[in-house]
């Protein structure tokens, strides 16, 4: 793996030639389209201002920075990094794409609009620590290609305010895709060989939904952590036959099957009914009724959801309380005192309803064996 910084300058800019990059990964944690914006109008005030209310987003936490910097200031510690805007126009002053701080320009370009509307007020000071920046300049020319996704990825994969997983596995696959090797691409971005693996596959697993002409409407990254759970659980990933060198699940018509329970099937006129597969976490009591042709009958019915196949499994299948048991067992246990010290009413009774049902059992069996 290369070493990038001798691809990185400092150098000495204006806020207000700071383009936020409107291709931001972090966008599809908003449910957006990745249809990507062409370089050419980055600098479009329309751009720009979309791309600066998506970063406002609660989800992206960018009030709690911008509210930091009004205290203690600019503090350009870790700095930001940028990339010449392709489309310069000779006699003016340059622009930059941010290639990494997207959440720190954002603050800032947040802070001087409200001066500049008189909700907030800095003297000159403060003003020139704000848009005066000292950031790193990224040769695009000669840096490899991968930089502008190991650059970010380094911080937001395994560092501060981390990527979400269909971001992370959006790297990954680039970054490997441009012929790094599996190793290589996790190692650049802080990860474990087998966490980029899976977080490969899902991606992958998603993009097959993408090519299918019956279900490509509602590939969303939104669905990403279906796929995820998928991988996690060896009964699905069978089911559906996954295939590492197809690079795609080869079993097609459970596969269809399996999208029409995450999105809803649709009624005689067409319209999406609730999910049987509501949430992704539902896919880790799926994998338990697939092996057990009775209980997947339930569920595949029409009126079957998972609760009425699951508690059919569970009347075929008694023996089988100990996982159950195990895995509330391994849940309470990493409980941390925080969440126990907020636990509700409602929970409360709830363990003290196990606690008694347990004593119960144990109870019954030492009459039965006296």
């Amino acid at each position: 793996m290369e070493n990038l910084t001798k691809y990185l300058t400092k150098l000495d800019v204006d806020l207000e030639n700071v383009l936020l990059d409107p291709n931001n990964p972090r966008f599809a944690e908003l449910g957006d389209s990745l249809d990507l914006i062409p370089e050419s109008r980055f600098a479009e005030p329309k751009i720009q201002k979309d791309a600066f209310d998506k970063m406002r987003s609660d989800k992206f936490e960018v009030s709690e920075l911008r509210d930091t910097i009004k205290t203690i200031g600019f503090l350009p510690m870790d700095k930001v990094v940028v990339r010449e805007w392709k489309f310069n126009i000779d006699n003016e002053p340059k622009k930059y794409v941010v290639v990494e701080g997207n959440r720190r320009i954002s603050a800032l370009k947040w802070l001087v609009e409200l001066h500049n509307s008189a909700k907030e007020t800095f003297d000159v000071e403060e003003l020139d620590n704000l848009q005066k920046l000292e950031v790193l300049l990224l040769d695009q020319d000669k840096a490899p290609d991968t930089s502008i996704w190991i650059l970010p990825g380094l911080r937001h994969v395994s560092g501060i305010k981390e990527w979400g997983p269909y971001q992370k596995a959006r790297a990954v696959f680039i970054l490997r895709e441009s012929g790094i090797s599996p190793q290589e691409s996790a190692q650049s971005l802080g990860l474990s060989t087998r966490a980029a693996n899976q977080l490969w596959r899902s991606y992958l697993a998603l993009e097959q939904m993408k090519s299918d002409e019956e279900f490509e409407e509602y590939a969303e990254p939104k669905l990403y952590s279906f796929f995820e759970e998928a991988f996690k659980k060896p009964e699905v990933r069978m089911w559906l036959d996954w295939d590492d060198n197809e690079r795609k699940f080869m079993n097609f018509p459970k596969l269809r099957e399996f999208y029409s329970w995450i999105i809803g099937e649709t009624d005689d006129d067409g319209n999406l009914l609730d999910p049987k597969l509501p949430e992704a976490k539902s896919i880790r009591e799926l994998s338990t009724i697939l092996m057990d042709e009775t209980a997947l009958s339930v569920f595949r019915s029409p009126n079957g959801t998972l609760l009425r196949a699951r508690a059919r499994y569970v009347a075929d299948h008694p023996e089988d309380w100990q996982p159950t048991i195990i895995n509330a067992e391994s849940i309470l246990t990493n409980l941390s005192a925080e969440s126990i010290k907020d636990l509700k009413e409602d929970e409360i009774l709830l363990l003290n309803k196990l606690k008694i049902r347990i004593e119960t059992v144990l109870t019954y069996r030492e009459k039965l064996l006296k």
